[in-house]
């Protein structure tokens, strides 16, 4: 049966690619499921991997204090229940399971739940979760070099840790209780200050999970099942993350090459499958979206006027409406065009699904004459050779494109004819996509880049994703500021509306958000969509995914055919 949910989704930003690959290994045993994946990067470590994909291998091997469930619900996972929160909404007490080991036999223990939160406040750490214990007791000393461990996670014994918060915020559970723990034991040439010994361990994950990774030779990842795995389910002894192109990928599914397309969202795909008797899939909201970024610190976008006119003159509507006709599904496969770049899942989604209007929110409806007209006042005068001037600066923008991927295969058209058409000299230069994340991450690398184009999901419900995207503090290398927006009005405005416990109030504050975002347009949203967990009926069944449930959570119930 096919299956089309509506749900609420996801918050700490996991970057999505709709592209590229080599095809490998190929069908499996009647025990192995085959699940097709864009390039892994290999960073298969809940301290360090930037993508979803990888992200996939992190959540089949590694456990959280807490999951959500197929009803997108979050509930206790590796702790016996929920946490008791004290009086001031600043402690909370987690009450690990006993008995549960390590794939390593090690015993999990509260040691290693600090370990794994004290690390992302070493001052030499150079990943992206840092902001996870932001608001802990004792980061910024540690941070600072001025303390050696993070006061604020306490071991009360083996199986109980206790987590006291600098202020009370939305996301300080989810920041910590979505978190994979990882084993102490595991990093035995860590130390406090040199992150290499914890770095030398991405490709050789230890974790409490149902699955061991068995085999990484760079394209394909083979996972078998934990043995000493404490939970239920996860009846499929075997998994293997087989890399695909994006142009055969479906034919792989067809052919049953794969027996698992997940998050695929265009239609050429998801219109056969609909009507395919061998095929089935799960349909559910993404909260996520595809989007570009835009550097605001560097180049013409420098100039919020520039911005400004470039969004102005892309006709966002116009590609939705040709991507994504779907001839085998009259009803559409519920994409368009989000108002703001806000979580879907969070109070504003109805804001996002342009359900609901806001006063003074600029919503850049397609007008090349605004365009035109924005650059003219801003001082940007066309040149001889059709190319605008500004104070001795050429109008160029240096598009960072992922290769062979088919959203931009249609997009930068539009962009060198339509912004060709308001005076800008457009560069695309292409490169794959674990570059272009590297990249845009990098300060080091801002000369390269004035635009990037990128899809996103958030992991949970609240608007700690926002925070992350925008506020000042997030602008370092590996950091989710991408755009280096840095203004104090919205700095203030995201402190706020993380801080308010009046969900009313908050959803007021964020609206404020959205209006100032979209006035300084530092990202500027293309689409957001159904994802579509495309499978082979014939193979697999009870495979019920969600929006935050994804598919390496739904093997829990799943079985092979």
């Amino acid at each position: 049966m096919k299956k089309l949910l509506s749900v609420l989704a996801c918050c700490v930003l996991a970057f999505t690619l709709v592209a590229c690959g080599n095809s490998n290994s190929g069908r499996g045993q009647n025990d192995t499921l085959v699940v097709g994946t864009t390039r892994l990067n290999g960073v298969f470590s809940p301290l360090y991997y930037l993508s979803s994909y990888d992200g996939w291998v992190v959540n089949l091997v590694f456990d959280q204090l807490m999951q959500y469930n197929e009803n997108n619900e979050l509930e206790p996972h590796l702790i016996e229940e929920k946490p008791t929160i004290s009086e001031d909404g600043l402690i909370y007490t987690f009450k690990l399971k006993e008995g549960i080991e390590f794939s390593n036999g090690e015993e999990l223990t509260a040691e290693d739940v600090k370990f794994t939160l004290s690390v992302l406040a070493d001052p030499a750490y150079t990943g992206r979760y840092t902001s996870n214990v932001e608001y802990v007791q004792g980061y910024n000393a540690m941070r600072q070099r001025e303390a050696t461990e993070l006061t604020g996670v306490q071991v009360i014994d083996d199986h109980t840790v206790e987590i006291t918060f600098t202020e009370v915020r939305e996301d300080n559970l989810t920041n910590v209780a979505l978190m994979g723990i990882v084993s102490q034991a595991s990093y035995p040439d860590y130390e406090l200050g040199n992150e290499k010994g914890l770095q030398d361990q991405n490709q050789t994950p230890i974790g409490t999970g149902a699955y061991v990774l068995n085999e990484w030779g760079g394209t394909d990842a083979v996972l078998e099942k934990n043995e000493n795995y404490w939970g239920e389910g996860y009846e499929i002894p075997r998994i293997i993350m087989k890399e695909v192109e994006m142009t055969t990928e479906f034919e792989e599914l067809r052919n049953n090459a794969i027996d698992l397309l997940p998050s695929v969202i265009e239609p050429t795909k998801v219109g056969p499958a609909y009507v395919s008797n061998n095929l089935d899939f799960n349909a559910y909201t993404r909260a996520g979206m595809g989007y570009i970024t835009y550097n605001t610190i560097t180049g013409a976008t420098e100039d919020v006027a520039v911005r400004k006119a470039l969004t102005y003159a892309f006709d966002r509507q116009a590609f939705v409406d040709a991507f994504y006709e779907t001839p085998e599904m009259p009803e559409g496969i519920g994409t368009y065009v989000p108002n703001t770049y806000q979580n879907p899942a969070a109070g504003l989604g109805d804001i996002v699904r342009q359900e609901k209007e806001v006063e003074g929110l600029e919503l850049y409806e397609y007008d090349l004459d605004k365009a035109n007209e924005i650059l003219d006042e801003a001082g940007w005068e066309m040149g001889d050779d059709g190319v605008r001037v500004k104070d001795g600066q050429r109008l160029e923008i240096k598009v960072l494109a992922m290769e062979a991927h088919d959203i931009l295969n249609m997009i930068i058209p539009m962009w060198t004819s339509d912004w060709g058409a308001i005076g800008v000299d457009v560069q695309v230069a292409l490169a794959d996509y674990n570059t272009v994340l590297d990249k845009v991450g990098q300060q080091d690398s801002l000369d390269e880049w004035n635009v990037y184009f990128m899809a996103t999901s958030w992991l949970n419900a609240n608007n700690g994703g926002i925070y992350r995207r925008f506020h000042s503090s997030q602008i370092f290398n590996g950091g989710d500021n991408n755009p280096r927006i840095n203004n104090p009005e919205l700095d203030a405005l995201l402190d706020a509306g993380m801080r308010e416990q009046d969900p009313e109030r908050a959803i007021e504050i964020f609206e404020e958000v959205a209006i100032l975002i979209n006035d300084l347009v530092p990202v500027v949203p293309i689409y957001a969509n159904i994802l579509y967990d495309l499978y082979n009926a014939d193979v697999v069944e009870n495979l019920n995914t969600n929006t935050f449930y994804q598919w390496p959570f739904a093997l829990r119930d799943a079985k092979l055919k």
